[in-house]
Parts: structure tokens; sequence; C-alpha cells
């Protein structure tokens, strides 16, 4: 087990421009799909960050349309308020008034939520960055010490490919050193006969 601490400084982020790692297409080929517990949950809490500064901003959009639209029915309702007397009017326009301040808290909290969120992004990206750095390290060593085994289970065949080539080239030698033998002393008709007899041969 490769369970060395990973050394390096926050601030390789910055200096190299590393980008947020599930995005990049080659962490994604070398280890998205890796079966590591440790990067499977970094990467499952940097996807919820992710996803969450998304519905995050989208949210704070929709709040603040509403809370526009709010605001003219706020300034409409407090006309007929003014000029009509209108009790239902009134009623609708405390409503109103309560949606804004309702509103005023979720923009408020949803705001802040936005601003931690992109260091929160940073810091679990960091993080998966030494992950892999230490499963890199890891798969390296041990594709090294493979590739050692493989190299030598290499050489092992090729050192008993050139001794079945030899044996293959000395057989080779000798089926047409006794043919050419038995050719010059029977003559090629009894030799044919003697293949059909002895050899099969047809």
């Amino acid at each position: 087990m490769f369970s060395k601490d990973i050394n390096i400084s926050y601030d390789v982020m910055i200096k190299n421009k590393i980008p947020v790692l599930i995005n990049d297409e080659s962490w994604k080929t070398l280890f998205d799909s890796i079966n590591d517990k440790s990067i499977i949950n970094l990467k499952n809490k940097l996807v919820e960050l992710i996803n969450e500064e998304i519905e995050s901003a989208k949210m704070l959009r929709k709040l603040k349309i509403d809370k526009k639209k709010t605001m003219i029915k706020i300034l409409n309702l407090s006309e007929e308020v003014n000029d009509n007397n209108n009790n239902n009017a009134l009623e609708l326009l405390d409503k109103c008034q309560e949606d804004i301040r309702r509103m005023n808290e979720d923009i408020d909290e949803i705001t802040f939520r936005t601003e931690v969120l992109p260091k929160e992004i940073r810091e679990a990206n960091f993080n998966l960055l030494k992950e892999t750095i230490r499963y890199a390290y890891k798969d390296l060593k041990d594709s090294e010490a493979n590739l050692i085994v493989i190299n030598d289970e290499i050489d092992s065949i090729r050192k008993r490919f050139r001794i079945l080539l030899d044996e293959k080239h000395n057989n080779e030698e000798k089926i047409n050193d006794t043919y050419s033998f038995l050719h010059g002393i029977l003559g090629s008709d009894e030799m044919e006969k003697l293949d059909r007899d002895l050899l099969n041969k047809t």
C-alpha cells in the first residue's frame, strides 16, 4: 500500500493553473473509472459542490427576478390603498411585504453560500489532486514492478525463440542434406516411391 503523505503546496493549484480535475479530459481518461474509495469519495464531493454552485446561481437569479416583480406589485398595491382605501389591496400589500422580507433572507443566505462555494471547490479539487497523485505513484510503482516481470518474461521467450530457431535450422539443414544424399544415390523415381511407402507422401 502506497501511504506516504503527498507534500505539495496549495499554491501549485494557481501556479500551474490546475483545472477542476473532474472536468479535465486527461484526468477522466486516467482516473474517472478507477475503483479507489478515496478518489471516488473526493470526486463525488467535488461533483456535489459544483452542482450546488450551479443551483445556487440559478436560485439567486430567480429570487432577484421574483423580488423585482413583487416590488412592482407593492408599488401598484400601495397606490390602490392610498387612492381607493382598498382593504383587499391592503391585505395583499402586507403579504407582498412579507414575501419581500423572506426573499431578502433567502437572497442573503444564498449570496453568502455562493461566495464561499468557490473556496470549498478549490479545496476539494486540491484534496482530489493529492489523492490522485498518491494513487498515480502507487500505480506507477506497481506498473514498474510488473514491467520488470514482463521484461524478464520477454527475455526468456527471446532466448527460447533463439534455441527453437537454431533447432529449426538444424532440422531443415539435416532434412535437406539427407534428401540430397539419398537423391544422389537412388534418383528421383526411387525417392518418390520410398517417400510414398515410408513417409506416407502422396
